[in-house]
């Protein structure tokens, strides 16, 4: 009798679970091993979305650059046949050489010949005459850019439309230049639009997706104006 009463004891006791200094200890350690694991996901949540962000804002700013530099290179007298023998023009105003200065500008208005029989551009009234603009706008290309993101837009008669998305209200500026690379000297020796040579061109895009650090990419190319005679 008295040895089946010690076997029921050892078996209660046996059954009597955890102490409360054993689950605080296994809490503590359980709180330190899953925090550890959240801040090596947070990490590498972070790492894998600035990559991508780096590399939207790569390709987003290398496909406009290339763009903007083939075409400007190709820019062409606006209304050679009346004389008109400017490459770029005040968008306002088509008719009117661009005013130099200031040397640096946030937008571009230039006269180009694609699509041209003769290889010359012939305007029956300004808002005929081909050209390209390139300017930061909204989304909807309508208005300026009043955001803290800007869309690079451009427009081409009736087949305007944006190409590159997420750039900074200062991030798109042309700068121009003679042709020896030498900036345009407008206070002393009267440079105007036709000394203009060359076009420094310079597109900033910034790509942030709300998690990581933003993707930046700053691109900048020399555009040498071939119809420049």
């Amino acid at each position: 009798m008295n040895r089946a009463a010690g076997l029921r004891k050892r078996f209660v006791r046996d059954e009597m679970g955890f102490t409360l200094t054993e689950m605080m200890v296994t809490i503590i350690i359980m709180t330190i091993v899953l925090s550890s694991l959240y801040s090596i996901f947070d990490m590498t949540l972070k790492v894998f979305s600035y990559g991508n962000n780096k590399v939207e804002a790569t390709e987003s700013a290398r496909i406009g650059m290339e763009k903007m530099e083939r075409e400007i290179r190709q820019a062409y007298r606006y209304n050679n046949a009346s004389s008109q023998t400017h490459l770029f023009f005040d968008a306002a105003t088509p008719t009117m050489p661009l005013a130099v200065p200031p040397t640096t500008r946030p937008d571009l208005t230039f006269g180009n010949e694609l699509g041209a029989a003769d290889g010359q551009i012939t305007c029956a009234t300004p808002s005929s005459c081909e050209y390209i603009a390139y300017k930061l706008t909204n989304a909807d290309g309508t208005t300026p850019c009043s955001g803290a993101t800007c869309t690079l837009w451009r427009e081409n008669g009736s087949k305007s439309g944006p190409v590159v998305e997420n750039v900074p209200p200062n991030g798109l500026s042309f700068t121009f230049l003679k042709s020896d690379a030498t900036p345009l000297d407008t206070a002393v020796a009267g440079d105007d639009e036709g000394d203009i040579g060359i076009v420094l061109v310079e597109l900033d895009v910034v790509v942030d997706r709300g998690i990581g650090n933003d993707g930046v990419q700053e691109l900048t190319s020399v555009v040498d104006l071939r119809n420049r005679q």
